[in-house]
């Protein structure tokens, strides 16, 4: 890594780093030389719903708000890790044909909370800083507007199409056992649009879906499905405008400097949603 990142306050780096689970986480970081910064990604409030095609059968499952989304990311002094607890959203599922199926999933970033250190004071400043740089929450020195908290909150993945499927007809498959559940499981790629701090960039995720059943239900009637990423996935901090800020929110441009540092290079995030039938 360059020399001048080693000089890089505590403060600073721990702020920087962090800031980057949008998403996600959440999700987010990847970050060059000042030649080498990623465009910044197209501007959008919201994302088109995402809908089934004609004629598809669908099931709509909502996403549990305890879902989970965490990451881990290697700084150059510790290892970073965090969750977002908080999630929202709708799946249509098409379980004679999983490549039917869409939805949105929603990750609340103001629940992102880090457990990078021994010390709670440590990990409590240091979410207080991932919020503030995502404007999601009040800084340790002012408070960030309502609206722009509200603004921002929300991560959100709209899933566009599916491929790269084990199955297409869950309800053909042979069961296994999980405890009393009977579990029914498919992998897939789901393809879509990523929305973070107000920018929107296309996102693929390879993922394992279990649909769950009491045992002896009928192929067609799960109780519950679970996401799972198969393998962590990245997204780039600069793309979706997050920089350094004060306790109000406002750009602290003596941090600039930082922009051109490889404080950190990759955000793994990892998702862990389940979902139940809507009644």
């Amino acid at each position: 890594r360059p020399e001048e990142t080693r000089h890089v306050s505590n403060d600073y780096r721990v702020g920087w780093t962090m800031a980057a689970l949008a998403g996600a986480g959440v999700m987010l970081l990847t970050v060059g030389c000042e030649d080498k910064k990623p465009n910044l990604a197209p501007v959008a409030s919201a994302l088109a719903s995402s809908a089934p095609p004609s004629g598809a059968s669908v099931k709509k499952f909502s996403i549990d708000s305890t879902s989970k989304t965490s990451i881990e990311m290697e700084a150059p002094k510790e290892k970073i890790r965090a969750t977002a607890s908080g999630a929202a959203g709708t799946l249509d599922v098409d379980l004679t044909n999983i490549t039917s199926s869409r939805g949105e999933v929603k990750v609340d970033l103001a629940t992102l909370t880090t457990s990078t250190f021994d010390d709670e004071g440590q990990n409590a400043s240091q979410t207080t800083h991932a919020r503030t740089w995502l404007e999601v929450g009040d800084g340790e020195s002012g408070k960030i507007d309502e609206e722009t908290k509200k603004t921002h909150r929300w991560a959100v993945y709209a899933i566009r199409s599916i491929e790269n499927a084990s199955a297409t007809d869950i309800t053909k498959l042979a069961p296994s056992k999980d405890g009393a559940d009977d579990v029914r499981t498919v992998t897939l790629t789901t393809k879509g649009e990523l929305l973070v701090h107000g920018h929107k960039v296309g996102r693929d995720a390879d993922v394992e879906v279990a649909f769950r059943y009491d045992p002896g239900a009928a192929a067609d009637m799960p109780k519950a499905v679970t996401i799972k990423t198969k393998k962590p996935f990245r997204v780039v901090l600069a793309e979706h405008d997050v920089k350094p800020r004060d306790g109000f929110g406002k750009i602290a441009k003596s941090s600039f400097h930082l922009l051109g540092t490889k404080v950190a290079d990759n955000a793994d995030i990892v998702l862990d949603l389940s979902a139940k039938p809507q009644s």
